[in-house]
């Protein structure tokens, strides 16, 4: 494990699992006396293979020596998704440290691409800050009229901006796959240590976002049906469609394409263009 908070949160996120593990759905039973509703350490031991004493310091968050293998069958024992098993190995960091990438910059091609496409599109990068847009995003997420020190953090704004929060009538689903996404880009950027900064002065600011955080919850970066509202529009609803950008000047950065959902979302679109008509992309 590289850094002291990588060693707190592993702590954090093998508790919440083991706990929320039913002993039934991994084949143990149940027994008669049971403090914890999931499973116990010496289950997860047995389930997986290893030492009791190594998972529970492995647990604990103890600088030990950790394998690729052995971490393979305690995410199995803990029925880890796809999405979990990868955090699981970024904190415990068995991979290999990612070599160093030349200054983030989007190419121009980018801006040419959001420009061109009849629905809002933007960019975030790995901290989830929005690089670009097309002048139907700016008109529904308001990123160039943002101020202050975290003016164009998605994170930030969805939870401490209300023009922003009320975009999103099912609140707790979509943060909580918004959360998810985040989390996975902060264990693939375990260097970066705008994540400490932001995720610090979020939980400070917003006991909302402090709850849903320690939720541990990671999320694929696939397609999300995301019911969204507005004043002018009324409901409407999109597929949020998640591109990884694969270049090398922008490493980690992410595309987000809002497809129409419905026929009626279709027509939003159309007037969204006609009102945003003025805006200017950034």
């Amino acid at each position: 494990m590289r850094t002291s908070s990588q060693r707190t949160e592993l702590k954090a996120f093998l508790r919440a699992r083991r706990a929320a593990l039913a002993p039934e759905t991994a084949g143990v039973p149940r027994g008669g006396r049971r403090l914890t509703p999931g499973l116990r350490r010496e289950e997860v031991a047995a389930l997986a293979g290893v030492g009791l004493t190594w998972y529970t310091w492995l647990e604990q968050g103890r600088a030990i020596n950790v394998s690729a293998a052995a971490l393979a069958r305690i995410a199995h024992a803990l029925s880890l998704s796809p999405t979990d098993e990868a955090y699981l190995f970024s904190l415990a960091g068995v991979a290999h440290p990612e070599p160093p990438l030349p200054p983030f910059e989007l190419a121009p091609s980018v801006q040419l691409l959001l420009d061109r496409y009849r629905g809002p599109a933007f960019v975030l990068d790995p901290v989830f800050d929005a690089l670009a847009w097309n002048a139907q995003a700016d008109w529904l997420f308001g990123f160039a009229a943002q101020r202050g020190p975290f003016a164009r953090n998605h994170v930030w704004n969805a939870f401490l901006n209300p023009a922003r929060r009320r975009l999103y009538p099912e609140f707790v689903p979509g943060m909580l796959n918004l959360l998810g996404i985040f989390r996975m880009s902060q264990a693939a950027h375990p260097d970066d240590a705008r994540f400490d900064t932001l995720i610090a002065a979020l939980s400070a600011a917003s006991p909302e976002f402090a709850e849903l955080w320690n939720r541990q919850e990671t999320a694929p970066l696939s397609a999300l049906r995301l019911p969204l509202f507005h004043p002018e529009l009324g409901p409407f609803c999109v597929h949020s469609t998640r591109l990884p950008i694969r270049d090398v000047q922008a490493e980690g950065a992410t595309a987000f394409f809002f497809v129409p959902a419905d026929a009626a979302t279709g027509r939003a679109f159309e007037r969204m263009a006609g009102l945003a008509g003025g805006t200017d992309a950034t």
